[in-house]
């Protein structure tokens, strides 16, 4: 199979700065050419440490072999000083709040700029796309703050290059049929059902791009068995004009994180299949190749 005929796929490993697992994992996985995207908590206590090697693994910005974004946060208390004008809270009590609009959008929008100006402060310049911890980006009053930011920092007909922001819509019952379980499949959907096309829908009208579907979610119950499986269906799920698959994945730590990392089980089985060779070969067989945001083709 032609490089020309390969479906292309976006890999995003997320949370890059919540620890040196974490960040190794990229750097191995950036090293093996198996992910394609890098999305970072800029208050993680790894993020500030992690970009002068983050920068090297990803090379010049004129050429660079991932992109790097935004993983805006308001789920997680890393930096308790940094974020205590706009506290996070926890993923359910967000959620409602949204949805009863408790919340100030001001404070939200003035929260998403601290975040970008740390990004950049570190990072030299502007974030390659835009996404959320646990997906908080799009739900109601937090993505009203995001479309507020994106409007006053690439004002409509502003030539340049400006950000993607990621749609976290499900692929659907198609994944049912590609062999992705029923449970799996239902997670995938009530994930999209809390605002992705709203969002993508009133990011396109702003004239910026958005991926149009979100590959990648499981229950995060570290069977390497059951993951490759799932690679190998949402592989199969790949459209033409490509996709994006979010994934998790660290390197075993020696000290625990100062926190309790609920997924860490997972995030080293997800570094263990995905440097493996059988995950090597699973790619070569779907005739997928990993790429790069901007050469997927997504509006």
């Amino acid at each position: 199979m032609t490089a020309g005929t390969l479906r292309q796929l976006a890999v995003c490993v997320d949370d890059f700065g919540l620890h040196d697992g974490v960040n190794q994992a990229v750097f191995e996985l950036l090293a093996l050419r198996r992910i394609s995207a890098v999305s970072c908590l800029v208050d993680g206590p790894s993020w500030a440490s992690g970009v002068p090697a983050l920068c090297e693994a990803v090379g010049p910005a004129d050429a660079p072999v991932a992109d790097v974004g935004l993983h805006l946060n308001f789920t997680e208390t890393l930096d308790v000083a940094a974020q205590s004008a706009c506290p996070s809270l926890p993923l359910g009590t967000l959620i409602k709040a949204c949805y009863l609009r408790r919340l100030d959008v001001a404070a939200l929008a003035r929260e998403i700029e601290r975040q970008w100006d740390r990004f950049e402060a570190h990072w030299g310049r502007a974030p390659d796309f835009i996404d959320g911890h646990q997906h908080a980006h799009q739900l109601p009053q937090i993505r009203d703050a995001l479309l507020q930011v994106l409007r006053r920092r690439y004002p409509p007909g502003q030539a340049g290059v400006k950000p993607w922001v990621r749609q976290c819509r499900s692929p659907g019952w198609r994944a049912v049929l590609a062999g992705i379980s029923v449970s799996d499949t239902v997670k995938a959907a009530i994930i999209g059902t809390l605002g992705a096309t709203v969002l993508g829908r009133a990011v396109s009208r702003l004239g910026l791009r958005r991926s149009e579907r979100l590959l990648g979610v499981y229950p995060f119950d570290a069977d390497a068995t059951a993951y490759l499986h799932r690679w190998q269906a949402w592989l199969s799920l790949v459209r033409p004009q490509g996709d994006l698959l979010m994934c998790h994945p660290a390197v075993p730590m020696a000290k625990a994180p100062p926190w309790p990392d609920v997924i860490a089980a997972s995030r080293c089985m997800e570094h263990a299949v995905l440097t493996g060779q059988a995950f090597g070969e699973v790619l070569q067989t779907a005739g997928v190749r990993v790429a790069r945001l901007g050469e997927v083709g997504w509006p």
